[in-house]
């Protein structure tokens, strides 16, 4: 195995190449040269935070993996692809979030096999929610399931709804794993990790078992558990690979049933945001405007974001029918909303919607912004602002559906009324995502 098929292994979709390096390929795998590192790494979160888990930056000297954007200090070297494979696995262990490797062995050479990729493989680097280990085997009476995007980019989407189904447990995802299950499932206690009370609110009490799957340090704010009266070091996490296991023991402690009452969370929030779907006269409120993208989105798009009102309102009120219509990222700054476009334009996933707070014209979103026109992507940007023409509901999904059909970049200012998040606060407590 050489090393390009060894970085395929691991779900990197494409190595970005930053400027100024040599120009050294690595053989078996796509390269994308950014045209500058602000671009570069922005590339790079997105993939990480809203794909696969983790991407890769070349310079033809050092190979940076990134989960999250955070120092990857001195560079080790890697005198084998083992070598290489044993200091990601050591990475990944710690939760260090990136790492930098020189390697120091022929690229294109067949190393021979590299830790073969088994199912439920999670590539991430990211710092990991730290609990209660589930042993396998063992038996358990739970009340419900916290889902992070783990359970995503291990591809265990499958086996978490086949646990629902057979132990009858609900699941309240994680603003990142939107799409795990339909809105309208019975097992879908709803979209929790936004705001203070959720977890509280989805059934969580300082008695109750939570067995948290593929969640990720950054997606679960201590407040939560906090207001939950829920010391997290009890949550029993499961790692996405044993969910066909955990299947065959667990059990609910009230299983849910179709047709049976939702939690105080789904019935408390859709008391304020269901009637704000209705309210279809400009300027629009962010329910609103979030369910007209769902609705002109076409089937191979995505709608992508980055930590800030916008995305708060995306991942609360975006109804979801398809698994990856809406990303909506743990961490990240300015331009990941962009750079989430682009990754998807260069792995042929469709046209984008990059939702954002402000205009991108300036700084890293800028730079993204004329790189997605550089390369030819349909790309939307949706600013929800102050500034531009209010817009009804029905104009609105007209004007985004013009802009997809015309291809290539366009920014659409709106203006979005976020009046409402006084009556959401009021429901389920502060916003505690990205710290708040």
């Amino acid at each position: 195995m050489a090393l390009g098929d060894w970085l395929s292994r691991q779900g990197i979709p494409f190595v970005i190449e930053t400027p100024g390096g040599s120009g050294r390929p690595i053989p078996g795998l796509r390269s994308v040269p950014a045209p500058d590192l602000d671009c570069a790494y922005a590339l790079a979160e997105a993939v990480a935070t809203m794909g696969p888990g983790v991407a890769t930056l070349w310079d033809g000297d050092v190979l940076t993996f990134v989960s999250r954007r955070v120092d990857p200090g001195e560079p080790t070297v890697a005198r084998t692809l083992p070598g290489l494979a044993t200091a990601v696995e050591t990475t990944r262990k710690l939760g260090a979030g990136s790492l930098a490797v020189r390697p120091a062995f022929d690229l294109a050479a067949d190393a021979g096999p590299a830790n073969a990729v088994a199912p439920g493989f999670d590539p991430s680097l990211a710092a990991r929610l730290t609990g209660t280990s589930w042993l396998p085997g063992s038996e358990l009476v739970a009340d419900l399931v916290l889902a992070g995007r783990g359970v995503v980019r291990a591809g265990a989407v499958p086996a978490l709804q086949e646990l629902a189904a057979r132990t009858g447990l609900g699941v309240l995802n994680v603003f990142t794993a939107k799409g795990v299950f339909r809105w309208d499932s019975p097992f879908h206690l709803g979209t929790g990790c936004l705001q203070e009370r959720d977890l509280a609110l989805a059934g969580a009490h300082p008695d109750a078992v939570v067995v948290g799957v593929g969640l990720d340090d950054d997606e679960c704010p201590p407040a939560l558990f906090a207001a939950a009266g829920l010391d997290p070091a009890r949550v029993v996490t499961l790692d996405p690979a044993d969910l066909p296991a955990a299947a065959e023991t667990l059990r609910a402690r009230i299983p849910v049933v179709a047709g049976g009452e939702r939690p105080a969370l789904y019935r408390d929030l859709s008391a304020v945001v269901g009637p704000l779907y209705a309210e279809t006269a400009g300027p629009l409120n962010p329910a609103c405007a979030a369910a007209d993208l769902a609705a002109v989105l076409p089937a191979h798009g995505s709608v992508f974001s980055e930590p800030g009102p916008a995305a708060h309102w995306l991942g609360r009120t975006f109804s979801t029918v398809r698994l990856g219509s809406v990303r909506v990222p743990a961490a990240g700054g300015a331009g990941l909303a962009i750079a989430g476009a682009i990754a998807a334009g260069l792995t042929g996933a469709g046209v984008a919607v990059a939702v954002v707070d402000r205009v991108p014209d300036d700084g890293v979103a800028a730079g993204c912004l004329r790189w997605a026109d550089e390369l030819g992507l349909t790309v939307v940007v949706e600013v929800w602002g102050d500034d531009g023409e209010p817009l009804s509901s029905a104009e609105h999904r007209a004007a985004v559906t013009a802009r997809l059909a015309q291809g290539g970049v366009g920014v659409l200012e709106l203006p979005v009324d976020y009046a409402a998040l006084t009556a959401l606060v009021a429901a389920a407590g502060p916003v505690v995502a990205w710290g708040g």
